[in-house]
């Protein structure tokens, strides 16, 4: 009965977001994306549902990072656990509210759980690769999503040749498998030469993925020194620019010495060609839940 009700419920409010009615251009425009968080689901339904002043994420964003699924310890995938079941149709309610309103609702496969684990992460897409592209694969086509991203996550470690190349061999195998379906593939970096994936593996990576996540959040930002600033970020992407997002954090009204809008404002003009990534749907903050932020977000996902 439980269930029953929690479905029902999922259901109500993809029909309700769905009446938003945001633009279906997604693919015209540079890329706007934000992640809902396996601990966070209810919250992130909430809030990308919510308008402010006739604007809001349904009009803004161009993709949606459903982040519910891990490497399993035997090398392939399973839904995240840690904070309960994630159900099919809690899935479903995001893939609907995506195809309402033209946003590509993605499946994000993350290797921190219970803390980034590395090894857990290589022993899937290194030593279980064809096995980890197969069950990445099958689920996404299951459920009907729009792509895949990879957030899996190298932190406070030095990267050798060998995690790069088996990296970069795993990105080139699923790009494989999905442009023949017309599916995209996204992956989530860090923002200078530590951990991995680092600012070194871009010149690899990029050619082989439709966008690229530089996760400096509050560590990077406009007019910042050296490689934390946005023109720094921008010009390591190089000739890809246009398939840059440049991550931003939802919890903080200003970073770096300034606000959302500001840090907004250097993205803006066309020729920025960057896009936005947005850690996470839940916009704790109360400078990202305003006309202001979201009209700006809708302009750089129409250009």
């Amino acid at each position: 009965m439980v269930l029953r009700r929690i479905l029902a419920l999922a259901v109500a409010l993809a029909l309700a977001w769905a009446g938003h009615g945001g633009a279906l251009a997604a693919d015209a425009g540079r890329m706007v994306k934000t992640w809902v968080p396996p601990y966070a689901i209810a919250a992130s339904q909430e809030r990308l549902g919510e308008r402010y002043g006739g604007v809001g994420p349904a009009d803004a964003l161009t993709h949606l990072g459903l982040q519910f699924w891990v490497p399993s310890a035997s090398g392939g995938l399973e839904r995240s656990s840690r904070y309960g079941a994630i159900g099919d149709g809690q899935i479903a309610a995001f893939t609907t509210w995506g195809k309402a309103n033209g946003v590509k609702v993605m499946l994000t496969v993350y290797n921190g759980e219970w803390g980034w684990d590395w090894a857990l992460a290589k022993n899937a897409f290194g030593a279980n690769r064809a096995a980890f592209v197969d069950a990445l694969v099958a689920e996404m086509q299951a459920l009907g999503l729009d792509g895949i991203d990879i957030d899996l996550e190298g932190a406070g470690m030095d990267p050798t040749a060998e995690d790069k190349a088996e990296y970069v061999a795993f990105i080139r195998a699923l790009r494989k498998r999905l442009r023949p379906l017309g599916k995209e593939l996204v992956l989530d970096s860090f923002s200078y030469v530590w951990n991995a994936p680092n600012t070194t593996w871009w010149p690899d990576l990029l050619p082989l993925v439709d966008g690229l996540v530089s996760m400096g959040y509050q560590e990077i930002g406009r007019g910042a020194p050296s490689w934390q600033s946005y023109a720094w970020q921008r010009k390591a992407a190089g000739k890809h620019a246009r398939k840059l997002l440049l991550g931003m954090p939802s919890d903080r009204d200003a970073w770096l010495g300034k606000t959302v809008v500001q840090q907004l404002a250097w993205v803006l003009p066309a020729e920025r060609k960057v896009g936005v990534a947005i850690w996470d749907a839940q916009n704790p903050s109360a400078a990202w839940r305003t006309k202001a932020v979201w009209k700006r977000l809708k302009t750089i996902r129409e250009q």
